[in-house]
């Protein structure tokens, strides 16, 4: 880690700033984040320091929309719109770089941005328990009851295609095609193989499940895009989700998508990198209690698009394992890596989550009936004969 260079870097963002420490926060898949603990006019104070990836269209579309939605969240702060649970919720802020009255900082062929730290926080990349499911799925519905009413002509796309199942599969084709798989050792080669002839049902499936969900008029929202676990911080002591963080991606899209990715994240609680793939299942009773949190604020249960919701976890754990996939026979192009083969092993990971859910269908569809929400008896019948 340079030093030099990130406090360069940060004394652009403050003046009379002194760093004192890093700390690299590792769970991020696409960019770098650090939490700096700086002397600012004498007084100990941290914030994050974030260089932005390359996978953006623009960068500045990033932080405009960045910018517009934590102002929102801040205003309705200001006007006390969630008193009623005597629980904080804080916004990821951005900070204007001192050096150019900008929310972004050019260094070498990089863009930095600083935010404000949320004091007395922690994150998680799994569970500690499954009631913090209930807390999720509470965090997870205010931020949708918060951002309901933001101008959704103001939020511009960020990434191409994002959540764009379609063209995924697309990509994914034509890296298959093109791939030299003799370069592959026999090991390597094998774990590719069997997992493309795996996915090969469930692709052919899903191009015809898209068909059927494009004919339903779903109203489209404000959606984070990402809300994977690791984005919500938890109040350090009392374990309720203080703010979502990480709003790079997000965008007008369909709060099913929200739903389905992070049901995807937290019912996964062996995570998304666990030291043994054997231990990845699909949680139910995390399922369960995220429902319950999520609809003890939302008001839209009885929404006929929710029974929806296992179409939408099925989509959104195919279309991730197809892009780790993806990406590994890219060679790595959008999701950091640890080692040569991590996104083929979370790409594993992905399809054994998936193999777990299409087995628990018809439970996952119980549950959702229990708390009066009706799902589809044809996917339900149709994932089975996948299964």
């Amino acid at each position: 880690m340079d030093f030099e260079k990130l406090n360069l870097i940060t004394c652009n963002f403050f003046n009379n700033s002194k760093l004192l420490n890093i700390d690299f926060i590792d769970s991020g898949l696409i960019n770098k984040t650090y939490i700096i603990e700086h002397l600012i006019n004498g007084k100990k104070s941290k914030f994050i320091l974030q260089c932005l990836s390359n996978v953006f269209e623009s960068c500045e579309r990033v932080n405009m929309n960045h910018k517009l939605i934590t102002d929102h969240i801040e205003n309705k702060i200001k006007k006390n719109y969630l008193i009623y649970d005597n629980q904080r919720w804080e916004a990821p802020c951005l900070i204007k770089c001192n050096s150019n009255n900008l929310f972004v900082f050019p260094f070498r062929s990089d863009l930095w941005r600083a935010m404000e730290y949320i004091d007395d926080t922690l994150s998680f990349d799994v569970l500690e328990d499954n009631k913090m499911a209930y807390q999720t799925g509470i965090g997870l519905a205010k931020f949708h009851l918060i951002c309901s009413d933001i101008d959704l002509d103001k939020v511009k796309n960020t990434i191409k295609d994002f959540h764009n199942t379609k063209h995924y599969i697309e990509k994914f084709n034509i890296s298959i095609r093109d791939y030299n798989f003799l370069k592959l050792d026999d090991e390597i080669h094998k774990r590719v193989h069997d997992l493309i002839f795996s996915l090969s049902n469930h692709i052919f499936y899903v191009e015809s499940l898209l068909g059927y969900l494009s004919r339903k008029s779903i109203q489209r929202s404000l959606i984070h895009g990402d809300p994977k676990l690791s984005n919500f911080l938890f109040d350090i002591k009392y374990k309720y989700v203080v703010s979502l963080i990480d709003l790079d991606t997000a965008s007008s899209g369909y709060l099913l998508t929200d739903l389905a990715d992070c049901l995807r994240s937290i019912c996964n609680i062996a995570g998304e990198d666990p030291d043994n793939i054997e231990n990845v299942y699909f949680d139910i009773n995390c399922f369960r209690l995220f429902l319950k949190g999520y609809f003890s604020i939302s008001n839209q249960k009885c929404d006929y698009f929710f029974g929806l919701l296992p179409e939408f976890i099925y989509l959104i754990i195919v279309e991730l394992t197809i892009r780790f996939l993806t990406d590994f026979l890219q060679s790595n192009k959008y999701f950091k890596i640890k080692y040569k083969t991590h996104n083929l092993y979370r790409a594993e990971v992905q399809y054994r989550l998936l193999s777990s859910l299409v087995t628990q269908i018809p439970t996952l569809s119980k549950a959702l009936h229990e708390i009066g929400i009706s799902s589809n008896p044809t996917f339900v019948s149709d994932v089975q004969k996948l299964a």
